[in-house]
C-alpha cells in the first residue's frame, strides 16, 4: 500500500459503488463529507451505495494521492489512464451528463459547474498557453459571450496543460486581453472527466440536466497550420442559437484541430 503523507490526513468523500471495501483497505481516514472549499471535485463511477455511508465526490488534496493509489484498477479508468494520446476521441463513450467539478481561475475566484444553476447554459472551451488556435479564436469567444451572456450563457476557459503555471496563464491572458475566467486544471481533472484531447474544443452544457448539447470546434476556419479567410460555418454560435431557441442542434457534434494535450500519469500532472 502507497505511504500518504501527514497532509493527507483528513477526511475525504467519494461517490462510490462497489469498490468501497477496496477504498477502505488504502484510506487511512474516514470517509465523509467535507466542506466546499475544495480545489478539485473527481466524480467517481458507479452508483451511490447508502448502505456502506458513503456518498458524493472526492476532494481536496487526496484527489493525487487517490490518483496514485487506484493506478491499474479496472474500475478507475479515467484516472488510471497514462498514455499520452488518452482520453482518445474515437473510442471515448459519449458523455451523457457531466459530473460536479470546482477549481480555481487564474484570478484566484473559485469556479463550480453545478453552482451555475442560474445560468441556461455553460460553454467550456479548452486551452493552454501558446496555442496559436485559441490565441485567434479568442476575439470570436469575447463576442460570443457578450451576444450570449445576457441570454443566460456562461463562458468558461478550462487550461488543462499540466506545464502551465498561473503565472504564465494570467501573463497571456494579458497579452491577448482575455476578461473570461481561465480555470485551472492542471492536474486534468476536467479534461479527463470530458475526454477533451485538444485545445479549441467547446463543450456546452445545459443546467437543466447538466448535460452536453454540443462539443466541438468553434467555427472552421482555423485548421493545423491553415486559416481560411472567413469561417463558412459557425458551429458554437449556431448550437447556442438553436438551444436557446429550443430548436434540434446539428451538427451536435464537430471535429476539433486544436493543439493536443499530454496527459500526465496519474498522480504527477502539475509537479514540477
Amino acid at each position: 500500500m502507497l505511504r500518504h503523507p501527514p497532509a493527507l490526513r483528513k477526511a475525504v468523500v467519494v461517490e462510490a459503488g462497489s469498490f468501497v471495501s477496496a477504498m477502505r483497505k488504502n484510506f487511512p481516514w474516514p470517509l465523509r463529507f467535507s466542506g466546499q472549499d475544495a480545489f478539485h471535485r473527481v466524480p467517481l463511477p458507479g452508483p451511490v451505495n447508502y448502505s456502506d455511508g458513503v456518498e458524493g465526490v472526492l476532494t481536496g488534496p487526496a484527489v493525487l494521492w487517490l490518483m496514485a493509489a487506484l493506478v491499474g484498477t479496472p474500475s478507475m479508468p479515467m484516472l488510471a489512464h497514462d498514455k499520452s494520446e488518452s482520453p482518445n476521441s474515437s473510442t471515448r463513450p459519449a458523455v451523457i451528463k457531466v459530473d460536479d467539478f470546482s477549481a480555481p481561475d487564474h484570478e484566484g475566484k473559485s469556479r463550480e459547474l453545478y453552482r451555475q444553476t442560474e445560468a441556461r447554459a455553460v460553454v467550456l472551451v479548452f486551452t493552454s498557453t501558446g496555442c496559436p488556435i485559441v490565441q485567434k479564436s479568442i476575439p470570436k469567444l469575447k463576442a460570443l459571450r457578450d451576444e450570449f451572456g445576457t441570454k443566460g450563457v456562461v463562458f468558461w476557459l478550462i487550461n488543462s496543460n499540466a506545464q502551465d503555471d498561473s503565472t504564465s496563464i494570467r501573463e497571456e491572458a494579458g497579452d491577448f486581453k482575455i476578461d473570461l475566467p481561465i480555470l485551472l486544471d492542471q492536474f486534468q481533472v476536467v479534461a479527463r472527466l470530458l475526454g477533451a484531447t485538444r485545445t479549441a474544443e467547446a463543450v456546452c452544457i445545459q443546467t437543466k440536466s447538466w448535460t452536453v448539447f454540443y462539443r466541438g470546434a468553434i467555427d472552421d476556419q482555423l485548421g493545423y497550420g491553415t486559416e481560411k479567410r472567413r469561417a463558412s460555418h459557425a458551429y458554437l454560435k449556431n448550437a447556442l442559437t438553436s438551444f436557446l431557441a429550443g430548436e434540434k442542434i446539428a451538427p451536435a457534434r464537430t471535429e476539433v484541430k486544436g493543439c493536443r494535450f499530454q496527459f500526465e500519469p496519474s498522480g504527477t500532472a502539475g509537479k514540477k
